[in-house]
């Protein structure tokens, strides 16, 4: 059983604008938090209120090339395949829905696992989203395009941060870019390379890695994993020697979604913490 875990209340002052990253297992990708998230032995305070760069940016990354590949993929079987950074370079032009479930995990720089977590994911351009965690704690990101909703039913608390507040010095800023990825990464072909499924079958997956030119970035690279019909694994390397992993299954290309996923009303009861930059509030 998960430990114990604690609500933010304004006893504990001002929620950060941004500290360092302890990564927790029910949060997409690396959140920054408090340092006293691992003050008191056993309590988890989780803060979901920092910059959250990597995860807003990975999620257009992953429904636009989604959304791409079952088009190019499925195109005169005669021509060349194109290679994984062909597919990147056009999804910024290419974006509608998707729907998958995921597997992510965290792991140190000996590969051991550390976190595990299972969800849904839901997402729609621009800017929207709805992300929700089954296990090991029940939670659910949603972003309408103006807001971020951050919901953890356990402690009965939000985190609300506008959207403007991740702009325009992180990733989120690029959601409405158009342009070449070069001018954000340095794209480099890994080529085709085999996962081993069980018994004797060998998986094979075209990958792609994405390595930042920003100075300010929050992580060191991004791998991209794709199968025959749409990309399949993502991995986020951070500063800290530590891996994030991203496992897809069941992706439904450009389904059509209730917009009502995209906007949250906080139940009942519910704590509300409206966090930006410089200004914390409860209500």
């Amino acid at each position: 059983m998960p430990a114990a875990r604690m609500p933010w209340n304004e006893n504990d002052g001002e929620i950060p604008h941004m500290t360092r990253i302890v990564p927790h297992p029910s949060l997409p990708w690396d959140l920054p938090y408090s340092d006293r998230e691992i003050s008191r032995p056993g309590m988890r305070e989780r803060h979901a209120t920092g910059i959250f760069r990597n995860f807003f940016y990975l999620l257009q990354l992953l429904l636009s090339i989604s959304a791409l590949w079952p088009v190019i993929a499925s195109a005169d079987p005669g021509r060349d395949r194109p290679s994984a950074s062909q597919y990147l370079q056009e999804f910024i032009e290419k974006m509608d829905t998707l729907t998958a479930n995921f597997q992510q995990t965290l792991s140190d720089e000996q590969g051991q696992l550390l976190e595990s977590s299972r969800g849904i994911a839901h997402m729609a351009r621009p800017g929207r989203f709805h992300w929700t965690y089954h296990e090991p704690y029940r939670q659910t990101i949603v972003a309408d395009g103006n807001r971020i909703w951050f919901y953890d039913e356990e402690l009965a608390q939000i985190i609300v941060r506008s959207w403007d507040s991740f702009s325009p010095d992180t990733p989120a800023a690029l959601l409405t870019m158009k342009g070449p990825l070069e001018k954000i990464f340095t794209v480099e072909d890994l080529g085709a390379m085999g996962a081993p499924k069980a018994g004797a079958e060998t998986r094979t997956r075209q990958w792609v890695r994405l390595t930042p030119k920003s100075p300010d970035a929050t992580f060191i690279a991004i791998k991209l994993g794709f199968g025959k019909k749409a990309i399949e694994v993502m991995e986020l390397f951070d500063s800290f020697g530590q891996t994030t992993k991203l496992t897809f299954s069941g992706v439904t290309v450009n389904p059509s979604l209730d917009p009502g996923l995209f906007s949250f009303t906080p139940p009942a009861g519910v704590d509300v913490v409206e966090s930006n930059p410089g200004k914390t509030r409860h209500r």
